[in-house]
């Protein structure tokens, strides 16, 4: 680096030499000493550089060799330059791509992640009495390696968002598929008391608050190599597609498992009225989680993420949650501009220190209750009243999801080296642009 910068420092200087020389030659001929300086000069700077002394030889009877000499010199400073800048370009490439391959981007990712979806494809399909067998089997490995990965990420924990309502629901009706397969092990039997509320809670919530976060939230996407992304996604949609098969194929199930499903009490299920129906389970068993999950976050959540104590002591948080991440992604500017007053460089000072209040947290809870008894009454209705509806839902929520996997496989392939490129030479592109004004970085 020491060689690159002394160059840039003398390269300027032969160049005034020679510009120099030439005006002094236009009126009356260069001088002698000064030709010579320039040409031990030359030769010093082309013996860091590799030069041969041969090549650099001068005749001083040939201006025009002497020019194309210099000139070699003067552009090998640019060259060394240039190359240095290469080598800064290639370590970031590389950086990005380990980077992509520790996250799982490698071939036998994504063969596996595209042919799970043509399985589900195939069973829903072919043999719907079966998926539910599926999502059982395939939530054993799917959610443990997303809670490996999530108890590893950097730079806070995201362990606690296992505690969102998406994923107590999936927890909660995975061991209700394992407790039936359990008991009919061992020969005995869950009371049809039981199964009947239970049925009707988790037809509300999956074909209701699953189904529209897979429309609402921007990271349902389908990409095959990610993990984390496909567990988001099958946390979201697999629930309603497993629904799907109980509410509409409810008699080819009973037929392949009759000592675990029973489903007797199908035509006395009705959606609406009072507590006994499905939108009245669905929203008890809503505010039971969001009971627990206020509780929580007013006793020890909300201060975890935060960069600064009470006291202005600099923490050292370790832990994050649903509730910090959602603010850090946009929705504390909305809350602060229109429910708090505050302007965007306090609530991005917030952002950037996790400091979000009570208040902040309870207007969050408010929206989350808003939208999630809105899909059980809306949604969760449309999905009970009519098939074809509810096989819409599923479809578009599918072509929802490959659509914002395609948009993340264009970054990848188009945007994101560009990107790096960009932010890797900042500095450079906008000291470049105070003189030009053509450059402005990208966000």
């Amino acid at each position: 680096s020491s060689m690159v910068s002394s160059s840039s420092k003398v390269a300027p200087e032969i160049v005034a030499d020679r510009g120099r020389s030439e005006s002094s030659s236009g009126a009356g001929g260069p001088s002698s000493g000064a030709a010579e300086e320039l040409l031990r000069l030359s030769r010093l700077q082309a013996s860091q550089f590799g030069f041969d002394d041969d090549d650099l030889s001068l005749d001083d009877d040939d201006d025009g060799s002497r020019s194309r000499k210099e000139e070699k010199i003067y552009e090998s400073h640019f060259k060394r330059g240039e190359i240095e800048a290469i080598r800064k370009v290639l370590r970031q490439m590389e950086v990005v791509a380990l980077k992509r391959t520790s996250e799982g981007f490698n071939q036998i990712n994504f063969t596996l992640g595209v042919l799970n979806c043509f399985l589900i494809a195939y069973v829903i399909g072919d043999c719907p009495e079966h998926l539910w067998l599926l999502y059982l089997s395939e939530s054993l490995y799917m959610i443990p390696r997303k809670f490996q990965n999530m108890w590893r990420a950097k730079p806070l924990n995201q362990a606690f968002y296992y505690l969102d309502f998406c994923w107590c629901m999936n927890f909660l009706g995975l061991f209700s598929l394992a407790a039936l397969v359990i008991y009919d092990l061992l020969g005995s039997n869950v009371e049809e008391d039981a199964r009947k509320p239970m049925f009707k809670a988790f037809m509300g919530v999956t074909c209701g608050v699953l189904l529209a976060a897979n429309i609402a939230l921007p990271f349902v996407a389908c990409v095959f190599h990610d993990v984390n992304t496909m567990t988001g996604l099958f946390i979201h949609l697999m629930p309603p597609m497993v629904m799907y098969t109980f509410w509409w194929h409810s008699q080819e199930i009973v037929a392949s498992w009759p000592k675990i499903f029973y489903f007797s009490y199908m035509d006395e299920i009705r959606y609406f009225g009072g507590m006994d129906s499905v939108a009245g389970c669905a929203t008890f068993l809503y505010f039971m989680w969001f009971a627990f999950y206020v509780s929580f976050m007013l006793l020890v959540g909300i201060n975890m993420p935060r960069t600064y104590e009470k006291n202005g002591k600099r923490a050292d948080p370790t832990y994050d949650t649903v509730f910090h991440s959602t603010m850090r992604q946009g929705a504390c500017i909305p809350i602060g501009s229109y429910f708090r007053g505050r302007s965007k460089s306090d609530s991005l000072k917030l952002m950037e220190e996790n400091d979000f209040d009570t208040i902040d947290f309870f207007i969050y809870m408010t929206f989350h209750m808003i939208a999630a008894l809105g899909a059980i009454y809306t949604v969760g209705y449309g999905c009970y009243r009519n098939q074809i509806f509810h096989k819409a839902m599923l479809g578009g929520s599918v072509v929802l999801a490959v659509v914002r996997g395609a948009n993340r496989y264009t970054y990848y392939s188009t945007k994101m080296y560009a990107r790096e490129i960009r932010k890797t030479f900042a500095a450079e592109l906008e000291d470049d642009a105070g003189a030009k004004g053509e450059y402005s970085r990208m966000d």
